[in-house]
């Protein structure tokens, strides 16, 4: 696994970099039209830049070329199936909104599965120069250092983060934000999910909820979290895998706080799996 990880730390790396020098110049276009970040208030939060495409294609340029015979899944490109029981799956770009507002936290993720299961985990955070690797069994780092989740077991003193995912109106969102928020420290939004997951990791908050998710926005934050000693689960309880669409990922201590005060406000409807997953 640590020719994977290096893989995919490389791949993160270009795309990352590539990322930056765009997001210093003010360089994107959506669709087709050009834009001056903050400038455009219109878009809709699920916007899809030229960044995201030009990311996706780094990184599958270069897994193609080290990993030929592996699947690949990513936002913007799809499934790439070659029969193997490897599959990257990727999001060149999360928090693309956050990029094109000129905010800094956004992110790279790739994480390499085998037979579904989540082996090894990759964020780099390029504007704030973090990069996050975890493998199955191995741990997880930040810039190389070992971190683990936070040892806070006091579900009021907690801090929750969270985003709505692939909500499309951000009702499920806000009731499960309001029933958080009166029993909790703070919630808060940051914008991408595969930094809020990692967030959970390094200890920097306790839990991370959303809803209606794409696997490419959280598998590595999911083993990153998993690997250092969190808990990870859907709003009943039970294991998260490639397939479920709303999930908890936390230090553990407060996870069945979280779960509860999600089935008392009604949040946990059915799991969905999504068309494009």
């Amino acid at each position: 696994m640590h020719y994977f990880a290096d893989v995919a730390v490389e791949a993160a790396t270009l795309a990352g970099q590539r990322l930056v020098g765009n997001f210093r110049n003010h360089q994107a276009s959506v669709y087709g039209s050009d834009i001056l970040s903050v400038g455009n208030r219109s878009l809709s939060k699920e916007v899809t830049s030229s960044n995201d495409y030009e990311a996706d294609q780094i990184i599958i340029d270069l897994i193609t070329h080290r990993c030929p015979d592996h699947n690949i899944l990513t936002e913007e490109t799809g499934h790439i199936d070659n029969g193997s029981p490897y599959t990257w799956i990727i999001d060149p770009l999360d928090g693309s909104s956050n990029f094109l507002n000129h905010n800094p936290f956004f992110a790279v993720s790739i994480c390499l599965a085998y037979e579904n299961e989540p082996i090894t985990g990759v964020i780099f955070a390029p504007y704030i120069e973090e990069m996050v690797v975890a493998r199955k069994g191995q741990g997880c780092t930040v810039n190389g250092r070992p971190v683990t989740v936070s040892a806070n077991s006091e579900f009021e003193k907690s801090y929750i983060v969270g985003c709505p995912g692939g909500e499309k109106n951000n009702v499920r969102f806000a009731e499960m934000e309001y029933a958080l928020h009166k029993k909790i420290k703070d919630f808060r939004k940051i914008g991408s999910a595969a930094v809020e997951c990692y967030m959970v990791a390094a200890g920097r908050v306790d839990a991370f909820t959303t809803l209606n998710i794409s696997p490419w926005d959280v598998a590595a934050g999911v083993l990153c979290a998993e690997e250092a000693g969190g808990r990870v689960t859907d709003f009943h309880g039970e294991p998260w895998n490639l397939d479920k669409t709303d999930l908890v990922v936390s230090n553990t201590l407060v996870h069945d706080d979280v779960l509860a005060v999600l089935h008392d406000a009604d949040v946990p409807l059915p799991d969905q799996k999504l068309a494009s997953s």
